[in-house]
């Protein structure tokens, strides 16, 4: 416990959220936390937070016009939290794209940021360093070492950053967790829905599940956006939902029995935010086995992991499924156990800080 006479680290968090917006649905009950990733939980693992996002201003709003369509990178944000950074101990970014322009004015040795460590908790910046071209690839890298500790999402994420030439140093491997307060089981007697998928970035193999249950008597109900289905024939058998508000899906989770999760190999961890948020509603769950799907889910023990593109396996382990109640609570139930002692944002955030004081950055 922290001595309250102790002055406690001072973090900007730069978010690139509606923050207007998202306390509106918090105070509604239709957000799982008080601020976007739940980063509200550093402040209860011993640290202030001040948060910037971004919300149009007119000071910057004609740097935004001429500047950001140029870049994939926020210019407003990081100018709306300079005032703040300068009193900050730390500048925290949520995700990337948040934290380019200070890792730039840092190396340009630009105050504020110039003085302030930086911390950027990335997504996809790993999977972009391994899908660009040599000279984009070459600029993210040039862009993102100003950063002072990059965590991603995945262990083996680490071999694609020091390919590009990123120190060790600057790398934390962070285990990432949801919401666990607000996606949770509800009744047995409501889980009414044999099947789901849920999905829509690039990362989901739609295909192979098609392929799956095609012909069979297993019935689907996917939650995904029309360009995830582009180019396939939806079998009968798939009911196709469209997307859904965030209280619906967190509905459709309680109510479900499986939940499938499909991916192709990717660098970032597609799906992980699905598979942990089915695990924390009880749900059982079955995804695509890549090197960062293990990291969340263990196979035949708080779920069933099956070899990519592989459509019998697939088919296989949906139908055992289907098959055998047991099976299905008992992996529902460790999956449950695993995102309330590990796989949670409360844990991710007090990880975080932990590895901010022991590399003394706070």
């Amino acid at each position: 416990m922290m001595n309250d006479d102790v002055r406690r680290p001072r973090a900007l968090v730069l978010s690139g959220h509606d923050l207007g917006a998202w306390r509106a649905e918090y105070a509604r009950g239709a957000a799982p936390a008080a601020l976007p990733y739940e980063v509200d939980a550093l402040g209860r693992a011993g640290l202030d937070i001040t948060v910037r996002s971004n919300i149009d201003s007119a000071i910057v709003d004609r740097l935004r016009r001429k500047i950001e369509h140029r870049t994939e990178y926020s210019v407003a944000l990081p100018l709306r939290g300079m005032v703040a950074a300068g009193s900050a101990d730390v500048v925290v970014a949520l995700l990337e794209r948040e934290g380019a322009l200070p890792a730039i004015l840092k190396q340009r040795r630009v105050p504020p940021y110039a003085r302030r460590p930086l911390v950027i908790w990335s997504c996809w910046l790993a999977d972009d360093l391994q899908c660009a071209t040599p000279q984009r690839r070459e600029e993210l890298s040039r862009i993102y070492r100003g950063a002072d500790l990059i965590t991603h999402l995945s262990r083996h994420e680490a071999s694609v950053f020091a390919d590009a030439g990123f120190r060790e140093d600057q790398l934390f491997p962070i285990t990432y967790g949801v919401s666990h307060r607000y996606y949770v089981p509800g009744d047995d007697s409501e889980r009414d829905i044999d099947l789901l998928a849920v999905g829509q970035d690039r990362g989901r193999d739609y295909a192979t599940l098609f392929d799956a249950i095609a012909g069979t008597t297993l019935r689907l109900q996917l939650v995904c956006r029309p360009e995830n289905l582009a180019g396939l024939r939806v079998p009968d058998n798939v009911t196709v939902v469209g997307t859904v508000p965030r209280e619906e899906y967190r509905a459709l989770l309680r109510r479900s029995k499986v939940v499938a999760i499909p991916t192709r190999v990717l660098t970032y961890p597609t799906g992980s935010s699905v598979a942990l948020e089915a695990s924390s509603s009880g749900c059982c769950v079955v995804a695509t086995d890549t090197p960062a799907m293990a990291d969340y889910v263990q196979h035949e023990r708080t779920g069933l992991l099956v070899a990519p593109g592989d459509s019998a396996g697939w088919g296989e382990a949906l139908v055992r499924l289907r098959d055998d109640e047991a099976l299905r609570a008992r992996l529902g139930s460790a999956a449950r156990t695993s995102v309330e002692m590990t796989f949670n944002a409360e844990h991710m955030w007090s990880e975080l800080a932990d590895e901010m004081r022991r590399r003394e950055l706070v």
